[in-house]
C-alpha cells in the first residue's frame, strides 16, 4: 500500500495537522505549492474509491461540524483524481525538518 499526502501549508507544522506525525514516521509528505489555501479533501483507495467533500479528516469536523462526504467507486473517476494528485505534489514543498519535532 502507497501512502502519501499534501497539507495546506499554513497550520500543517502545529500539533492540530496530521502532518508532524506522517512525517516522523517516515511517510512522504509535501506541503502545497500554491499561494491560495489549499482547500482539497480528498482520499483515494486501491485506485478505485474516492473520498472527498466538504469533511476535514478531524476530531471538530467529525463531532461539531454540520459536514458531508461523498464515495465514488469508480476507477476512471479515480484515475483523474490521482492525475490532479500527482499534479499538485510535483507542485508542493518538502516540510522543513527544522520546524517539525518529531519526539
Amino acid at each position: 500500500m502507497k501512502l502519501e499526502g499534501i497539507f495546506e501549508t499554513r497550520g500543517s507544522e502545529t500539533k492540530y495537522s496530521e502532518l508532524p506525525g506522517f512525517f516522523c514516521e517516515g511517510i512522504p509528505v509535501r506541503q502545497d505549492g500554491n499561494p491560495r489555501t489549499f482547500y482539497h479533501k480528498v482520499i483515494v483507495l486501491d485506485e478505485k474509491t474516492v473520498i472527498t467533500g466538504s469533511f476535514n479528516f478531524s476530531e471538530n469536523a467529525n463531532e461539531s461540524n454540520d459536514e458531508n462526504v461523498v464515495i465514488v467507486q469508480n476507477p476512471q473517476i479515480a484515475a483523474l483524481y490521482l492525475q490532479e494528485f500527482e499534479r499538485r505534489w510535483q507542485e508542493g514543498k518538502q516540510p522543513s525538518s527544522s520546524k517539525i519535532s518529531c519526539q
